[in-house]
C-alpha cells in the first residue's frame, strides 16, 4: 500500500461514500489558507478555487470508491485501494490530515479528499461570469506560433481523461455503471499523469498551485471576469481579416428582427428526479437574428453598445440567415437534452413542477454533439401534470464556447470597428 505523506502511515480507510459534506463548505482550511500565498488580481478580490472535475462528478467516483475498497473481489479491491491510496498521496501532509481530522474519528470521506486535491482546483477570481456549472472547466494556455488558438495544460489534459473514462463507466451497461478494476486502475494511471505533470510547477511548498492569469480576462465596463478556456483569440490584425472577408456581399437580416416566426423547434424527453418530463424548446427568427448580430462575423452589431459579456464567441461559418436556421436546426435537440440534465442537477427537487416557471439557465462549457457551446434558455411554460410535466422553453441565444468558432475581447471588438 502506498505511503501516505501524514505521519509516515498508510492511507487510513475511506468512510462511507453515502456521507456527503456540505458542498458550500468543501474546502478544508490548508486550502482555503492557500490563497494568501499569491498576490491576486485586485479584480479577483480574494481569489477563488474553481474545480477542473466539478464537485458533483467527483461526489459520483467518492459514491462507488468506498464499496470498491471494501470489495470482495481481490482485483477490484486492490485497483480501488491504490486508487486511493494515490489519491491520498496527491492530496499532500496538510491538505490529507485535515481531510482527516474533519471526518469521523479520523476516517477521511472520500468526497472531502477529491473535492480538495490541491492539483483539482485553479486559483481564479471570484464568480467569473461562464462558470461551466458542472461541466469540465480545465486550465489552457496559448499554442505558441498559433493563430491565438489554445489547448489544455498537461494537469488539465490528464484529468479530462479521467473524467471521460469514469463518465463511459458510469454510462454503460443501460445507465448502471460498471466500476471494475479495470476503471480503478483507469483513473489511478490518468491521476499519477496529472500528479507528476502538476508537480513540474513550482509551487515553493505552497499547498495550491500558482494562478494562471493569461487564461483570464476582465471587462472593467461590466465588472466581469471570465476564463478564456479553449476558445481561440486571435490578434486584432488576423480579426480585421476575418471580419473583412465574411461581411463581403453579406445579405441583410434586419427582416428577421422581431419576426416571431418559428425557426426551428425539437422535443426530447427524460426522467428528471421522478418527474417525466416532455420539453419542447423552440427558437423563433428574431432568435435565430439575435444569434446572427451577437456570434457571427457576418453579421456581428459593433454599435450595439449594450453587449453584457466581455467576450464575444463567433460561428466562423454563419454566412446567411439560412446558415444561422441549419446550424439552430442542428443544435436544439442537444441543447434540450442538456437543459434537462441541467433541471436534474439545479432544480430537480423543486416541490413542484411548475416551479421551474420562468427560469433562466446559462450554461458555460456544455458539450453538445462534440462541441463546446454556452446558451442561454428560458422556461416559458409548464403544463402537463406534476409527475409528467411538458414544458415550453425558448433559446435565447448560443455560442462557441470552445474551438469551433474565435474569441474577442469588447476591447480588440472596438479596436476593429474602428478600421473595417
Amino acid at each position: 500500500m502506498t505511503t501516505s505523506p501524514v505521519a509516515g502511515r498508510p492511507a487510513p480507510p475511506p468512510s462511507s461514500g453515502r456521507e456527503v459534506p456540505d458542498k458550500t463548505k468543501w474546502a478544508v482550511k490548508p486550502l482555503n489558507d492557500g490563497k494568501a500565498a499569491y498576490a491576486l488580481p485586485t479584480e479577483w478580490k480574494s481569489g477563488a478555487l474553481h474545480h477542473k472535475i466539478s464537485k458533483e462528478r467527483l461526489s459520483s467516483i467518492a459514491e462507488q470508491l468506498t464499496p470498491a475498497w471494501n470489495a470482495q473481489n481481490p482485483k477490484l479491491q486492490g485497483a480501488a485501494r491504490a486508487f486511493w491510496s494515490l489519491c491520498w498521496s496527491v492530496a499532500g501532509e496538510r491538505v490529507a490530515e485535515a481531510v482527516a481530522m474533519a471526518g469521523p474519528g479520523g476516517s477521511p470521506n472520500p468526497h472531502r479528499l477529491l473535492w480538495n486535491l490541491p492539483l483539482m482546483v485553479s486559483l481564479g477570481p471570484q464568480s467569473p461570469a461562464n462558470d461551466p456549472g458542472m461541466n469540465f472547466d480545465p486550465d489552457t494556455e496559448p499554442i505558441p506560433g498559433g493563430p491565438g488558438t489554445r489547448r489544455m495544460d498537461a494537469v488539465s489534459l490528464a484529468l479530462k481523461e479521467l473524467e471521460t473514462a469514469w463518465l463511459h463507466a458510469a454510462e454503460a451497461d443501460n445507465g448502471r455503471g460498471v466500476y471494475d478494476a479495470a476503471l480503478w486502475t483507469t483513473l489511478h494511471r490518468h491521476l499519477q499523469t496529472a500528479h507528476l505533470a502538476a508537480e513540474r510547477v513550482d509551487r515553493d511548498k505552497a499547498v495550491l498551485y500558482p494562478p494562471l492569469r493569461e487564461q483570464w480576462v476582465y471587462d472593467a465596463k461590466t465588472k466581469q471576469n471570465l476564463r478564456k478556456g479553449m476558445t481561440p483569440f486571435p490578434s486584432c490584425e488576423q480579426g480585421l481579416r476575418l471580419f473583412t472577408q465574411a461581411r463581403v456581399n453579406a445579405p441583410s437580416i434586419a427582416a428577421y428582427a422581431d419576426s416571431a416566426t418559428l425557426a426551428a423547434t425539437a422535443t426530447v424527453r427524460a426522467d428528471v428526479s421522478g418527474r417525466q418530463v416532455t420539453l419542447t424548446l423552440t427558437a423563433a427568427e428574431e432568435n435565430v437574428h439575435h444569434v446572427c448580430v451577437r456570434h457571427t462575423l457576418t453579421f456581428f452589431d459593433f454599435t450595439d453598445a449594450s453587449r453584457p459579456r466581455p467576450i464575444n464567441t463567433f460561428w466562423p461559418d454563419v454566412r446567411t440567415f439560412a446558415d444561422a436556421t441549419a446550424l439552430t436546426v442542428t443544435m436544439l435537440p442537444g441543447i434540450g437534452r442538456s437543459c434537462l440534465r441541467e433541471l436534474e442537477r439545479e432544480l430537480g427537487n423543486v416541490a413542484k413542477a411548475t416551479d421551474w416557471l420562468d427560469e433562466v439557465l446559462e450554461i458555460s462549457n456544455e458539450d453538445i454533439d462534440g462541441r463546446l457551446v454556452f446558451y442561454n434558455v428560458q422556461f416559458t411554460d409548464v403544463a402537463g401534470t406534476d409527475a409528467a410535466p411538458v414544458v415550453q422553453a425558448v433559446i435565447e441565444s448560443f455560442a462557441p464556447d470552445g474551438a469551433d468558432g474565435p474569441g474577442f475581447t469588447r476591447g480588440d471588438l472596438d479596436l476593429i470597428a474602428e478600421q473595417l
